[in-house]
């Protein structure tokens, strides 16, 4: 008797079912991006998983075929014209930050007004990172555009699949409306004034790892865009930091028994962890998902250094935790001039 009312007691909690359903195609969909990229050696192998996070995250279903092309092609767009724009006045490194710094207003006073918000923070994500990169690590210049279109191929790929496989819509709560902003073009200045000197100071000592800290710079500042101000910063902060914490620990539980499959099993049960937090969603949901985000990003980094060189990337590990020290204090101090007066009252 009991045995049979278990399927009926199922049907009548969709709701359990759809959060099942959420946690797991978030964890197979990031763990399967992650491990297509470290086993063909696509580095930076944490880009894939990353943006599959941000689309299974953001989208309640599947994206339509058309959407998944849109995706592709805004990605490849923006990482080109970031690429050629830093080739083309990469002798006048004055002229090419003015230009991408205005690229990055029109980006942030996009996002200012709550419109197209995914393609927007593709561009912001291209605009970061290419110019620096290219720019202090030669190899790198010709490839990160495609290495940047193929991350966000394999992302949607990996949403179809995972939704594919567990198709229940997403029972994420949506993000509550932001606050129209009384000074748009405050906030976009902030934006870019957050941004502009994490890129500065990595081409200016050329520092080689900056991806995986303006990767996760642009997605915390265009978060706390979204929010219209930065007073869950201090959230934001607490879950990068325990997504480092995470990060090596999954990096050193891996080195007892190494292998694709342990790598898999770990990856997993991180993006359960994680999933599970973020299928809540609200500003604790989005909170862990920049806290997974820090998770990976730290994971591939650790993996591609290896053991011999734990002294190199917990280097990185301290750069990124001072970025996002200083976005979240300049968020804090410069956000309040771009809210509604009655609010800062």
């Amino acid at each position: 008797m009991g045995e049979a009312a278990l399927p009926v007691k199922a049907a009548r909690n969709p709701a359990d079912s759809a959060r099942m359903h959420f946690v797991l195609r978030f964890a197979f969909g990031t763990t399967a991006s992650f491990l297509a990229c470290e086993y063909m050696g696509w580095q930076p192998s944490a880009l894939a998983p990353v943006l599959t996070g941000v689309l299974l995250a953001s989208l309640p279903v599947a994206p339509p075929p058309k959407v998944g092309v849109v995706l592709v092609v805004v990605m490849a767009l923006s990482a080109w014209l970031a690429f050629f724009l830093t080739m083309w006045l990469s002798q006048a490194p004055y002229v090419l930050f003015m230009a991408v710094g205005l690229i990055m207003f029109l980006a942030f006073a996009g996002l200012a007004h709550g419109k197209g918000a995914l393609p927007l923070t593709l561009l912001l994500i291209c605009m970061a990172v290419i110019p620096v990169v290219s720019l202090t690590v030669s190899q790198f210049a010709g490839v990160l555009p495609g290495m940047l279109v193929r991350a966000m191929l394999l992302a949607v790929l990996f949403d179809w699949l995972s939704f594919a496989i567990w198709p229940l819509p997403s029972p994420k709560s949506p993000d509550p409306p932001a606050p129209p902003a009384e000074y748009p073009v405050t906030v976009a200045l902030v934006g870019t004034a957050i941004v502009l000197p994490v890129m500065l100071v990595y081409l200016s000592f050329g520092l080689t790892d900056a991806i995986p800290v303006l990767l996760t710079t642009v997605l915390l500042i265009a978060k706390m865009e979204e929010e219209r101000g930065a007073a869950a910063g201090w959230a934001k902060l607490t879950g990068n930091f325990l997504g480092g914490f995470v990060a090596v620990a999954a990096f050193y539980l891996l080195s007892i028994a190494p292998s694709l499959a342990s790598l898999g099993l770990i990856t997993f049960i991180i993006g359960v962890a994680f999933g599970d937090r973020i299928v809540k969603g609200g500003v604790r949901g989005g909170n862990a998902l920049l806290a997974y985000n820090a998770t990976m990003v730290i994971f591939g980094l650790a993996l591609l250094k290896g053991a011999g060189n734990s002294g190199t990337w917990g280097a990185r590990v301290v750069q990124f935790a001072i970025a996002v020290i200083f976005a979240v204090g300049m968020m804090r101090l410069l956000m309040p001039l771009a809210r509604p007066k009655s609010a800062r009252s």
